[in-house]
């Protein structure tokens, strides 16, 4: 398996989640995962903004949402105790760390998967690569230095869960539309004392360019590509 984290990533995670250090441990709940129905997720995705979540709007949705919920606690209606962890969070600068850290970690426009009968492969752009070696079935954990890693299939969906130091926990959930088109990139992030925060990332399957072509993405246009001579 690949490193899990590049050193420059790592630091930024945890500058982005001070405080008193722990020493990494593995997930607080093993991924007890049934017989898979593996599906094939091999291809370039890239990234559909239109569907994808924009954090900036999800944060302002959710500012208001713990406003009115804040007003039904102060009138003591029940509606209020059924309320979201995310809308039960007392801080919600806290939300709004865990909002631009989950952007941050979801923010690679271009993925290329490679899998096989044995593992699989999502290589993000800009990012380290998520890899996963299937064994007998059953989840696979790898702990070292940097943190713990779980992976392995849940029926249809593909997951990662990371623990890393500080009690930071990231889980992403990979799963596929039926026309084998579409891909969804669910992504959690939490810390010990904080509320969660999910942040759902779409991608479409594209052919990739010969390699004598250049593609820049513009916001007017989308990408626009041209053979490198010209």
């Amino acid at each position: 398996m690949n490193k899990l984290l590049a050193p420059t990533l790592l630091a930024l995670l945890l500058s982005a989640c001070a405080s008193e250090p722990e020493a990494p441990a593995a997930p607080e709940t093993a991924l007890v995962l049934p017989t898979p129905l593996v599906r094939d997720f091999s291809g370039h995705w890239e990234m559909d903004y239109g569907r994808s979540d924009n954090v900036d709007q999800k944060l302002r949705s959710l500012y208001r949402e713990m406003q009115r919920n804040a007003e039904r606690m102060a009138r003591g209606d029940q509606r209020a105790r059924m309320a979201s962890p995310e809308l039960q969070a007392a801080n919600f600068r806290q939300v709004v760390d865990m909002a631009r850290l989950a952007d941050m970690i979801t923010e690679s426009q271009v993925l290329e998967i490679e899998q096989s009968s044995d593992d699989i492969a999502i290589k993000r752009e800009n990012t380290f690569t998520l890899s996963c070696v299937f064994s007998d079935e059953q989840p696979q954990m790898v702990i070292d230095e940097l943190g713990s890693e779980v992976c392995g299939w849940d029926a249809q969906q593909l997951l990662f869960r990371i623990a890393l130091p500080d009690g930071l926990d990231i889980l992403h959930r990979v799963s596929m539309s039926d026309d084998r088109q579409r891909l969804h990139v669910a992504t959690r992030v939490n810390r010990r004392g904080a509320a969660p925060f999910t942040i759902n990332r779409f991608y479409f399957r594209f052919d990739p360019l010969p390699e004598d072509y250049e593609c820049e993405y513009t916001l007017s246009r989308g990408n626009v590509c041209q053979t490198a001579s010209q």
